[in-house]
């Protein structure tokens, strides 16, 4: 990647990073003689990346606190002919092997953010029909949930250490540093809600028995 300074024909200032063909925040567009896209970013970007951090990380980590109050309950709420455990095994097997062919393909097709949006949708119906918990509505819906996982967190690591490149060169900071810095502040929301989690099943508990 290389990187230089120039203002545009508006007088804002941009400037200039060389990435491989695929795309990020466009102002301004040109092509290297190596076939590369020059995309000029306003130097004001890297407030807008930075949003975009913690806007993934607050929506991850809300999700995960429904779904994983649910799931560290399925052995109890559904403990009727082991539904809560069939369910969470079709969520796991499908999930493994979805690991191997989907997340390429959703991500090419559909983008880091498409492929994240979509794979937040298919998580509502596992969240949801626990309201509703036969087994034909759960281990499908734990196979939906599975096969969506995968391409999910694929799209969210490279994702984010795209941004990360991105924010680097406009901030002149390490590569390394900034990844570092945005997965901390992604972990650092998505392992809290595990904990929020298990405290609103807690709180539910005690209400239950009052």
């Amino acid at each position: 990647m290389s990187l230089e300074k120039r203002r545009s024909s508006n007088r804002v200032e941009v400037i200039e990073v060389v990435v491989r063909p695929k795309k990020y925040y466009p102002v301004g567009r040109d092509r290297t003689e190596d076939g590369r896209d020059k995309i000029f970013v306003s130097k004001y970007e890297k407030f807008r990346i930075f949003k975009n951090v913690i806007i993934l990380s607050l929506a991850m980590m809300t999700q995960y606190v429904a779904y994983q109050g649910t799931l560290n309950l399925q052995s109890s709420l559904n403990a009727e002919d082991g539904l809560g455990t069939i369910a969470c095994s079709c969520i796991y097997l499908s999930m493994g092997l979805s690991c191997l062919f989907l997340p390429t393909l959703m991500i090419r097709q559909l983008t880091c953010k498409g492929t994240l949006v979509l794979g937040m949708f298919c998580f509502l119906p596992y969240i949801g029909l626990q309201l509703f918990s036969r087994f034909y509505t759960l281990v499908p819906a734990g196979i939906l949930l599975g096969l969506a996982a995968a391409p999910m967190w694929a799209a969210q690591a490279t994702y984010l250490t795209q941004i990360s490149q991105i924010y680097a060169i406009i901030t002149s900071s390490s590569v390394d540093a900034v990844i570092t810095l945005f997965f901390g502040i992604f972990f650092f929301a998505w392992q809290n809600a595990d904990t929020i989690g298990n405290l609103l099943s807690s709180l539910d508990r005690k209400t239950q028995m009052t």
